[in-house]
């Protein structure tokens, strides 16, 4: 990015920027403000207000207090002509990259930039609405979710940040509660029928075609420990049943039968010894062993041995929360 002298460049017309650039370092410091000096203003376009707008300005910094009102017509609900659509917007950076007092026109000519608020452009802005439908293509372009769209069908009062970056800071904690009112502020019941509305949507890339509801700690710990338990128990059955076929295998393999010859004992089956050999051999490999390694499935880790799998991160021996332990230790949902 290039610096402040050198920005100035961009945005001062012809006749402007002939003089600046024939001034010396300390001139250009007056006309840039660095130094302490009075800023003189080349980036800040004008501002298209209306009649029924009170507008506080000072270089592109803006408070303007008016009815609900976008960049794309037709303008809001006050360009609609409603009631109860007052509108507070703060905005930082009107057109953001692209602010400047006066473009060229033609080959000789410089004109004034004109603005509207621009939801898009503009660099910083909180906007304040009595009645609004901040969601759809009129206002901000913001995806349904799950718990509703806000649109010029369906509006509300709206508060809506928006920046390059956002930063909420707290000493003590954030809270984000809903639904905190019988009726919403233009008149509307908040139904106990369906809560879905009234939830949270945390949204990422602008694109809730993959929204999935989040997930409670506790109950998923305990459904955790749970399946632990019963692959703990299945596991010990599992290789209690082996060991029972195991038994019957080795009878199976040696076992022999009366002949006609005065009752003598057969020899045993070369066949059936073979196949209940390698069954033994396979199950031992094959099932045996993955059994032992399930259950020692942390190993060790350098000369510490790890600690269970259901201790490491589900479990909290003597009150204490190691690195690993699922839950977190401050952030909590309904």
């Amino acid at each position: 990015m290039a610096d402040g002298i050198n920005e100035i460049e961009e945005v001062l017309p012809e006749p402007e920027l002939e003089k600046y650039l024939s001034l010396p370092p300390e001139g250009k410091a007056r006309v840039t403000g660095i130094m302490g000096m009075g800023r003189q203003v080349y980036d800040c376009p004008k501002y298209n207000s209306t009649q029924d707008e009170m507008v506080m300005s000072n270089g592109n910094s803006w408070i303007v207090l008016g009815y609900d009102r976008t960049h794309k017509p037709p303008s809001g609900f006050g360009g609609k002509g409603h009631i109860r659509c007052s509108s507070v917007d703060i905005v930082a950076g009107r057109l953001g990259k692209e602010a400047k007092s006066h473009e060229k026109v033609g080959l000789d000519g410089v004109t004034e930039v004109v603005c509207d608020p621009n939801f898009t452009k503009d660099a910083a802005r909180i906007y304040i609405s009595q009645k609004a439908g901040v969601d759809g293509v009129h206002y901000f372009d913001l995806p349904a979710g799950t718990v509703g769209k806000v649109t010029r069908a369906t509006p509300r009062s709206t508060i809506v940040l928006k920046a390059d970056t956002l930063r909420f800071v707290a000493r003590e904690n954030i809270k984000f509660v809903t639904r905190t009112d019988k009726k919403n502020s233009q008149g509307g019941k908040q139904g106990a029928g369906s809560t879905k509305q009234y939830g949270i949507d945390l949204i990422g890339m602008n694109d809730s075609s993959d929204m999935q509801p989040m997930v409670k700690g506790d109950n998923l710990k305990a459904c955790l420990i749970a399946m632990m338990a019963n692959i703990a128990t299945l596991s010990t059955r599992l290789t209690t049943a082996l060991d029972y076929q195991r038994q019957i295998n080795l009878s199976l393999a040696f076992h022999v039968h009366n002949t006609s010859f005065y009752g003598l004992p057969s020899a045993p089956s070369i066949s059936v010894a073979q196949k209940t050999a390698e069954c033994i051999i396979h199950s031992a490999l094959n099932v045996e062993v993955p059994l032992m390694a399930l259950d020692n499935m942390n190993g060790k880790k350098g000369k510490e041995q790890g600690a269970a799998l259901s201790t490491k991160y589900l479990q909290n021996p003597g009150g204490l929360k190691g690195k690993r332990y699922i839950l977190s230790k401050y952030n909590n949902l309904n």
